[in-house]
């Protein structure tokens, strides 16, 4: 945590002499923050395991930008952020044995909740930008690696209620490309998570949730 505050309190001083660069007619800077709102499907699982109801996500953040050249049309990007997803599935999990485990009869609730510190990479087109026009086109192709560093499950049905946190087997790295295209400040987003979302493990591989991966999409505002 103390390295990405670092991180953080570095590009949000740099953005500062950023604007008074732009102020006088040098180079273009583009430096973001970002806020996006997400539907998260869950592909490669098992036929029994389904998703009910909403499965969100919301995700912030700032973005360096690092022009390279000077109409600021082409640059790199980088930066900090942080992602909430949720997932509503037949998914029960549990501290003790079995830890997972596929619901079969009628529950009230179940949710899976992971909060992780992202950082995006980007290379950005714009397609339609000039150093004193900040409405274009943009299309922004890259990635994230992200830390999962809290979790925590909820289920509830007319019997019981089971509250878990820090989820085990749950793999705390995670990476993916992305995609952003859109106008001005409202973008189509895309994100597609690589690996795994579970370690495989005899307590995965039994209901066959050990290759369940992510596909996010909605939509991404770039308010500055």
């Amino acid at each position: 945590m103390r390295i990405a505050l670092s991180f953080l309190v570095f590009i949000t001083t740099t953005s500062l002499f950023s604007q008074d660069s732009l102020l006088i007619g040098r180079k273009y800077f583009e430096d973001q923050i970002y806020v996006g709102v997400t539907y998260n499907t869950l592909t490669y699982k098992p036929i029994d395991l389904e998703q009910k109801g909403l499965s969100t996500g919301i995700q912030l953040g700032f973005i360096k930008d690092i022009p390279l050249n000077k109409k600021g049309s082409f640059a790199l990007g980088i930066g900090l952020g942080y992602a909430l997803n949720r997932y509503n599935a037949n998914l029960k999990i549990a501290q003790n044995e079995p830890i997972y485990s596929l619901i079969q009869d009628s529950y009230l609730k179940n949710k899976l909740v992971t909060h992780r510190i992202e950082i995006p990479f980007e290379i950005r087109f714009r397609i339609t930008s000039t150093p004193t026009v900040y409405q274009f086109w943009r299309i922004y192709v890259g990635g994230k690696v992200s830390y999962t560093f809290a979790s925590n499950s909820h289920f509830q049905d007319e019997l019981e209620e089971v509250k878990t946190r820090q989820i085990a087997n749950l793999k705390q790295i995670n990476f993916g490309p992305q995609l952003a295209i859109g106008y001005n400040a409202i973008n189509f987003y895309a994100y597609y998570n690589i690996n795994p979302l579970f370690s495989t493990t005899e307590n995965t591989k039994n209901i066959g949730i050990s290759d369940v991966r992510k596909l996010s999409v909605g939509i991404q505002f770039y308010i500055f």
